[in-house]
């Protein structure tokens, strides 16, 4: 009788080890980092804080974020279907337009279940700088080319190109077509930009070569100089005058040799 109650004993503490030898679910680790530790510039600017919780089998954990700023905890669950590690993510939108220093902010995760457990803080730094709205203040010069003569009307649907540069530079550019009285109008416009410019023209060229019976010769004067301020960034009245020459082709004279408009 002593022989079967020992072994029953036996019997019943190795079942018992093995079963306290399984572990409780719980979390092992948890980590959190941030996107920017430091950011300057404009804001609002939003940081993203990613954090990694790692459990020893399959299991639910719940979780909330702490933050520097006390705001109210909200919780959160995640489920495990075995041993490892999954990540989590939080964003934190801080900052107003105005200029403004948030020091040493941070954000953690604190483990609510199974095993109560606090991640590491990451700590981040903002500086808001102020966003000045930029003014685009227009210069602009207008003008235009004037022909004189017979048989100006011959001149309509012909086009000119106007150039406002500086140095070698061509800021701005226009494509004027002449009117039936040989007038063609022009505005060339830049942006924040004063200075002293010079205005020029050339020909824009038709593109059927059979059609070539006006020639371009110059204008007069060959440049415009202007000078825009910010007390007079607009300039008018800055005129050319054209001259140009032409073949009578359905009078069987020869065309120009090579095409000058």
């Amino acid at each position: 009788m002593r022989v079967k109650t020992a072994l029953f004993s036996l019997v019943f503490l190795a079942a018992a080890s093995a079963a306290f030898s399984i572990e409780a679910f719980k979390v092992t680790a948890v980590s959190v980092s941030v996107s920017e530790p430091e950011y300057r510039g404009f804001c609002p600017h939003k940081f993203t804080f990613t954090g990694r919780i790692t459990v020893n089998r399959a299991g639910t954990v719940r979780y909330t974020w702490v933050r520097s700023d006390n705001i109210p905890r909200k919780t959160y669950t995640l489920v495990f279907q075995g041993a490892g590690s999954k990540t989590v993510t939080h964003t934190w939108e801080l900052g107003s337009k105005a200029m403004g220093t948030y020091k040493d902010q941070w954000a953690r995760i604190e483990i609510l279940a199974p095993n109560p457990r606090i991640s590491n803080t990451a700590k981040f730094d903002l500086t808001c700088l102020p966003q000045v709205q930029m003014v685009r203040k227009l210069y602009k010069v207008s003008g235009g080319v004037f022909a004189g003569g017979a048989h100006v009307d011959w001149l309509e649907g012909m086009q000119l190109r106007f150039k406002l540069m500086s140095g070698t530079r061509t800021l701005s550019t226009y494509t004027g077509t002449f009117s039936s009285i040989g007038s063609c109008f022009y505005t060339l416009v830049v942006f924040n930009a004063p200075g002293r410019y010079r205005v020029v023209v050339e020909p824009v060229h038709p593109t059927d070569p059979a059609k070539f019976h006006l020639c371009f010769n110059r204008v007069d004067p060959d440049r415009i100089w202007v000078n825009l301020t910010e007390e007079a960034p607009t300039v008018t009245n800055q005129n050319f005058s054209l001259r140009w020459s032409w073949r009578h082709l359905d009078m069987g004279q020869e065309a120009f040799e090579s095409p000058c408009w």
